[in-house]
């Protein structure tokens, strides 16, 4: 291509204002080097490189070990499986989300990646959700839904960035720039096109009248009076707290006032309690008593709870969390007795088969946390590397069910925890169809997405949870605000609501937990709570 003499040291200049990022590793034939930039050009810093990781095609994070520096890591792909590259990164015009290099969907794998040794991830990163762009843009003609006139501009600028960086591959600058530039249009329109899918699916069917749209209703014995209509307004479902921390204190003593209590206020209501949980081995939720117990011990008292609180309240609760969190728990480094992934499958099935025992009519869920398998990006070191890999206890929740289906659980439902995780929406589509595959109906059992950055008492127990660590603080579009919120939860509900095999969504919380909550602590509705009600009363009736 032919410059004239201004625009040859114009390209010049930039090229050369880029920084380089001088390798501070030792070459290795085998290793994949992958660099990454900020939006103006300058290598992104080591921390922010911090959630960097890989994970297969169903999210399972893949253990393997790395070594970064400042806008630099390497490491040694992995054999046998293709691959997903995955880091969070700021994308102006659009937040702070997670990434993906996958070469066009079907993978990254070692052959892929050597015609790119270093790798320029903010072009991968735009490259790869564009071919994803085309496949969902192609799908939504075949299916004949309309696409927006602003979708398809957005397709067309996000094309024209990655044309303009693909013929840019010696002017770093100006190629991470345009990279960037069609990461922000191709993340607008991923998300623009599966919630227009999601709606065309909607308006195909008629109103689910057995859908159950739920909120966490903890504070029904105490608070909750002022706003009950507020909350019967909207929901139909709600779950209630049976902690065996709260209910048993004292080993041999176990009170179910608030239980009760909250089971109480729904007294001629419509609303459907969910008893939550049977199990869940987290330290600040169980009795000191049980909590450095041997497995067989433990798997005891946690049956005999199963088994008294179900018999209880088999007239009045017949759907229950009868497990919740068990492939992250118990947390060896909070204080508890730690236990191997096959006892924590073993207590699983027993307690369902306990379950069903006690209540043939008994409707059990197998409840989730951290569908991403988070907790797997912990940085654990390895000699003088890095590892992204499991605590010895823990599992991703793909291959805890999986084990599951090997051990032939008996349960009814799949309950999965979204909080806001950094992840845009066609991403969440892409993990909530993931879990399909195992054939059961899905329970959204858990929802959350703040207004506002604001700390609140224990705010730090989640922020692991989410993104990593400050997870919640990964700006979705740009911003934390009411109506962000409410954009969040009218799109996550949008997405799961079209999906024929989701039976239910749970937000958490409705007037607590910070910023989280539909409703704030004097009982002023939020944005998100009104354009929810707004959004199912149309669903309900939808002819």
């Amino acid at each position: 291509m032919n410059y004239d003499r201004r625009e040859f040291i114009s390209r010049a200049s930039a090229a050369l204002s880029l920084p380089l990022i001088p390798s501070v590793f030792a070459q290795d034939s085998g290793e994949i080097q992958c660099l990454v930039y900020d939006a103006d050009g300058n290598p992104l810093p080591q921390t922010a490189l911090a959630r960097f990781h890989l994970c297969d095609l169903l999210m399972r994070p893949i253990t393997v070990s790395f070594a970064w520096g400042s806008g630099e890591v390497r490491f040694r792909p992995p054999a046998g499986k293709p691959f997903r590259i995955a880091a969070p990164l700021t994308v102006p015009g659009f937040g702070e989300v997670f990434v993906y290099a996958d070469d066009g969907g079907a993978g990254c794998t070692d052959s892929s990646l050597r015609s790119a040794n270093p790798l320029v991830l903010n072009y991968a990163f735009a490259r790869d959700r564009m071919a994803t762009v085309r496949k969902v843009e192609a799908d939504c003609k075949q299916l004949g839904v309309a696409i927006s006139p602003e979708t398809q501009q957005r397709i067309e600028s996000a094309q024209s960035s990655l044309v303009r960086a693909e013929a840019a591959p010696a002017d770093r600058t100006a190629q991470v720039r345009a990279s960037m530039e069609s990461l922000r249009d191709s993340l607008w329109a991923g998300e623009m096109l599966v919630l227009a899918r999601a709606r065309a699916a909607i308006e195909r069917r008629q109103a689910r009248t057995g859908f159950l749209f739920g909120c966490n209703g903890f504070g029904l014995a105490g608070g909750y009076p002022e706003t009950f209509n507020q909350f019967a307004a909207v929901f139909n479902y709600t779950t209630i707290p049976i902690y065996e921390g709260w209910v048993e204190k004292e080993k041999g003593h176990p009170d179910y006032s608030l239980f009760e209590a909250a089971l109480n206020t729904l007294v001629g209501s419509t609303i459907l309690p969910k008893g939550h949980p049977g199990i869940w081995l987290e330290p600040e939720n169980t009795p000191q008593w049980l909590q450095n117990l041997s497995y067989g011990e433990t798997k005891k008292y946690c049956l005999g709870h199963v088994s008294q609180a179900i018999s209880r309240y088999r007239h009045r609760v017949h759907i229950w969390d009868v497990v919740n969190e068990a492939h992250v728990q118990p947390e060896v480094d909070r204080g508890m007795n730690g236990f191997t992934r096959e006892d924590n499958v073993d207590l699983t099935v027993s307690a369902l088969r306990t379950a069903r025992e006690t209540d043939p009519t008994c409707f059990r869920i197998v409840n989730i946390t951290g569908t991403w398998a988070d907790y797997y990006m912990s940085e654990h070191p390895d000699g003088t590397e890095w590892q992204r890999r499991p605590a010895p206890w823990q599992q991703s929740p793909y291959d805890y069910l999986a084990m599951l289906r090997d051990a032939e659980a008996g349960y009814e439902a799949i309950g999965l925890q979204y909080y806001h995780s950094g992840r845009d929406m066609l991403e969440f589509e892409r993990d909530l169809e993931s879990f399909n595959h195992f054939a059961r109906p899905i329970h959204v059992t858990e929802l959350g997405f703040p207004c506002s950055v604001a700390p609140f008492p224990g705010q730090e127990k989640y922020a692991f949870w989410g993104g990593g660590n400050g997870g919640e603080k990964m700006t979705w579009h740009n911003e934390f605000t009411e109506s962000v919120q409410a954009d969040w939860v009218e799109s996550i509900y949008t997405i799961a609501y079209s999906k024929p095999w989701v039976e239910a969504i749970t937000y958490w919380d409705f007037n607590g937990r910070g910023a989280d909550g539909f409703v704030q602590e004097d009982g002023t509705p939020r944005e998100s709570y009104h354009r929810l009600k707004s959004l199912l009363e149309r669903w309900r009736t939808q002819a």
